[in-house]
């Protein structure tokens, strides 16, 4: 139901971590995508589960290999020995993969940074005739540009992810409009929600001091949980943009901004322009 409620996860890690034993591939699986889902991170658990997954891999059916690489990638836990058995496992059953099993799965080895040249290949073949997850499959098409200087897709269809990945509209948040706000009342020129080739979008490109500098004004449901760790996509896309636009990517958390205050306002306002002139410096 997307109730988050961190006390009690934590509770259930404590409970669980010495019955791991007990669990099979499906409650595993079910396991680490529970805590991924709401954004909570637990090494001890994702940890221990890990090691039990290697120890019992020809359990894992596919939907269940799927999970567990969306978890650790969601959660930014690289396991490349996990990632590389699970290749070798999904190569030859990529018939029993669903459009959204294939989509999660190359999409977590963007995420987390992971080539499995093999497997992508294979991907590559039948991509064309049975994938609509169209955004995660740009973005891994967009990994083999970052990583291996080429497209993993047939051109039509990277073409068309393209299309696809740009047409999704984020509405901008109140902390983005004060942000935007602040910088103009300070006399700073910028563009808001600018398109980039790769199809990403640019919460705030500005020109200060005459440099050229992205701004992602990054709010809560960009963290993991209630923590200042940012999620697998933010931290993907900072990546992308930084490897393959060459902006230098300068992230506003939410805190920061939220912790300047003051009984007085024209003294909130002095902060704020302090804070984010220090930013951009």
């Amino acid at each position: 139901v997307g109730h988050s409620s961190p006390q009690l996860f934590d509770k259930v890690a404590d409970v669980i971590l010495p019955r791991l034993h007990e669990f099979n591939s499906q409650a595993l699986a079910n396991m680490v995508w529970a805590y991924a889902s709401i954004d909570h991170f637990s090494f001890e658990l994702f940890n221990k589960i890990e090691k039990v997954a290697l120890s019992r891999l020809h359990e894992f059916n596919s939907r269940e290999i799927t999970n567990m690489v969306w978890a650790y990638a969601k959660v930014g836990y690289s396991s490349p020995e996990l990632f590389d058995k699970f290749a070798k496992l999904a190569l030859p059953r990529l018939h029993e993969f669903s459009s959204r099993d294939i989509a999660n799965t190359v999409w977590a080895h963007a995420a987390i940074d992971h080539s499995a040249p093999e497997l992508f290949n294979k991907i590559a073949e039948v991509a064309l005739h049975r994938l609509q997850e169209l955004c995660q499959l740009h973005q891994w098409n967009l990994w083999g540009r970052e990583v291996l200087g080429e497209n993993l897709l047939p051109m039509d269809l990277s073409e068309h992810c393209l299309t696809v990945f740009s047409s999704v509209e984020m509405l901008p948040s109140k902390l983005h409009h004060d942000v935007v706000c602040k910088l103009h009342e300070i006399g700073v020129p910028l563009r808001e929600k600018v398109p980039l080739k790769t199809g990403y979008s640019i919460d705030i490109l500005l020109n200060y001091h005459g440099k050229n500098i992205a701004v992602e004004v990054n709010g809560p449901s960009r963290y993991i949980g209630q923590s200042q760790k940012q999620s697998g996509t933010t931290r993907l896309k900072h990546r992308q943009i930084g490897n393959l636009e060459n902006f230098k990517i300068v992230s506003l958390p939410f805190w920061e901004w939220d912790n300047i205050t003051s009984n007085d306002g024209e003294i909130v306002s002095q902060k704020q322009t302090e804070y984010l002139k220090q930013l951009l410096t």
